[in-house]
Formats: C-alpha cells, sequence, structure tokens
C-alpha cells in the first residue's frame, strides 16, 4: 500500500536550541520529512509512503490560500484520478492553522471511491521531553493506512484521539492534547497505536462537498475570495463590515453574541449586505449553534465554527452561490430539524 505525504512542516520538524525544556521559544533547529520518517523504523510495517514538499517560509500562522489551494488540487488529482496508484494520504501541518486545511481539504477532495486524509502535527518540537510527533506521526499513517478509514473524510490524528476534520478546531495553545471537536465529539481512539472507532461510517450534517474544478475557475484562483471575520464584542461597530467591503472583501463573518446576536450595527450591516456584501453571523461560543432567524437577511453559521465558516463562506462566492442560497447552504438543515421554513425579507 503507498500512502503520500504532504510535508508542510510544523512543530513536528521544529527544534530549539534552547534544549530540551524549551517548547515556546523553538524553531532555529529543522528536519526534513525523511529525517522524521527515519526517527520510526516501525513505519515501514504499516505502508509505503511517498514525499511530497509543501513547505513554507511563514510557518502555519502564515499559510497562504494560494498554496493550500495547490496542495488540495494536488491531494485532489494524487488521490481521484483513474491511474492513481495512492492509496490515501497524510499531512503534516502546524497546529495554529492544522483546522483550517483540514476543513478546506474536507469540502474539496472527495473522490467517488472514497480514500483517507489524516492530518497530524506535533504541540512541543522535537527536542522537547515527551515529544509528542512521532506517536501522531505513526498513529496518523495507521489511520491513513486502516479500512475503516475510508468513508468518514478528512481526519486527524492527535494525541491518541481520532478527530473530524470536519469539526476539528485547537483548544488550547499550549497543551500537548490541544485539539478537540466543536460538535460531533471524538470519532475514535488509538489502542495500541492502532485506530479503534466508536461508529460506523457517518457525514456531517452540515457537510457541502463543492466542486473543485469550478472553484478553480473563479477569477480569484489560486487564492479564494477575500472574506474576514469580524468580532461582535460590546459595542460592535457595524461600519467595520462596510469598511471590509471597502478593501475588496467579498464576505464576512461575525462572531456574534450567544447563539448569533449581534450587538449593534444592524442597519450597517444591512446596508452592506443590500451591496452585495455575503454576511455570515456565528457565535463567540467555542460550542453551540447560532440559530436562524425566522425572516432571513443574513446567513446563521449554525454549528460550524467562526474559523470554519469562513471558509465555507469562500467556496461559496467561488461557486457562485447567492446570497440567499448561502443561507440555504448553512442553514438549511438546522431549519428542517426546528421545522421553521425559509421565509425571506424583500
Amino acid at each position: 500500500m503507498l500512502y503520500g505525504v504532504l510535508f508542510t512542516g510544523g512543530t513536528i520538524v521544529s527544534g530549539s536550541a534552547f534544549g530540551p525544556l524549551d517548547t515556546t521559544q523553538y524553531g532555529q533547529l529543522q528536519i526534513t520529512a525523511e529525517e522524521l520518517i527515519a526517527r520510526d523504523p516501525t513505519l515501514f510495517n504499516v505502508s509505503q509512503l511517498a514525499v511530497s514538499n509543501w513547505t513554507s517560509e511563514a510557518g502555519s500562522t502564515g499559510t497562504s490560500d494560494p498554496l493550500v489551494m495547490n496542495m488540495t488540487r494536488f491531494t485532489h488529482d494524487a488521490l481521484c484520478s483513474e491511474d492513481s496508484d495512492i492509496d490515501g494520504a497524510v499531512y503534516t501541518h502546524g497546529t495554529n492553522s492544522l483546522e483550517e486545511t483540514a476543513f478546506l481539504l474536507d469540502l474539496l477532495v472527495n473522490c467517488e471511491s472514497p480514500k483517507p486524509i489524516v492530518g497530524i502535527g506535533a504541540m512541543r518540537p522535537f527536542t522537547a521531553l515527551s515529544f509528542d510527533g512521532d506517536a501522531n506521526f505513526f498513529q496518523g499513517v495507521a489511520l491513513a493506512a486502516s479500512p475503516a478509514s475510508r468513508g468518514r473524510g478528512v481526519l486527524v490524528a492527535f494525541s491518541d484521539r481520532i478527530l473530524s476534520g470536519f469539526w476539528l478546531t485547537k483548544m488550547v495553545p499550549n497543551f500537548a492534547d490541544g485539539f478537540g471537536a466543536t460538535a460531533g465529539g471524538d470519532l475514535g481512539a488509538f489502542i495500541n497505536n492502532r485506530p479503534y472507532f466508536f461508529n460506523t461510517p457517518s457525514t456531517p450534517i452540515q457537510k457541502f462537498e463543492f466542486d473543485l474544478g469550478t472553484v478553480n475557475a473563479h477569477s480569484s484562483f489560486p487564492a479564494l475570495p477575500k472574506v474576514d471575520i469580524l468580532y461582535a464584542a460590546r459595542e460592535f461597530d457595524g461600519y467595520s463590515a462596510l469598511d471590509a467591503m471597502g478593501r475588496g472583501t467579498e464576505g464576512v463573518v461575525i462572531a456574534g453574541t450567544g447563539n448569533g446576536g449581534l450587538v449593534n450595527g444592524d442597519d450597517q450591516i444591512e446596508e452592506a449586505f443590500d451591496k452585495g456584501l455575503y454576511v455570515v453571523v456565528g457565535t463567540r461560543s467555542p460550542y453551540g449553534a447560532s440559530t436562524p432567524a425566522l425572516f432571513p437577511k443574513l446567513a446563521k453559521a449554525g454549528y460550524i465554527h467562526v474559523i470554519q465558516a469562513r471558509i465555507m463562506l469562500q467556496l461559496a462566492i467561488a461557486s457562485g452561490f447567492s446570497q440567499n442560497r448561502t443561507i440555504e447552504l448553512f442553514e438549511g438543515s438546522l431549519r428542517e430539524a426546528i421545522g421553521q421554513p425559509f421565509e425571506y425579507e424583500e
């Protein structure tokens, strides 16, 4: 079995010149993908690995849309082409934006015959005491090689846990067990470094599979349409949406209060919407839903976290969705659940 390793770098291949106690000021030392693999010869008992290098100088915090979109297209071609001999893929990633790449891949790489894609990273540099990267990397490869991983979308192996790429978020910036799910919970766990799933495969209700060719045909390619995240704190000024629009922003995702409320600025947000700005309102809370309004003017993100909602909105705009269809994209399944039909304001 042959598996692709999409190598984007990150903490997992970073070391510190300050010794094994340092877990915050590292980066002076680096190892390659081949050196990371060579640290654990037992990997070759699980699969054969083919490395593709996607590193950048910016680190995961500065990972650009063009880089990730080109990597997504490469992954799609490698896994989904008729003559593909790749059985799945593992990608190493800095943890600061691991969740964003996982979500993007989950919505765009959907082969007719599903193949596993697994994200992995590390919270500690390879020079640190109890470096977590070796175990995460092995478990990621084992997860990709497991037949039970097929049909589950993008997965993430982290700290003995199996997580959905759709619901993934970085909960804590400096714990080894730093990742969790905003909804849906863990999909499984590792026992003796082998994957064990709690349930049979299923698909998140709010997931929408976009057509990669359509997205690539948008004028923004290889980037994505510009979408900003605004934070609705006390005395939130809706003029920020109009200002963003003046800088070329095509959409905004607002982290609203409670279940998606706007403190102030409703008139300005509505003005921006009427001028063509796409608006999605999520919640500032780490869990729970931004629930639909009876007369939708703005899309509510439901259970999708604002970081992921931004990516979904980018893909919707690139796919030519109207503002009303975008509302349906985010709210449709939630409205079905609560028996609330769409009643668009004119």
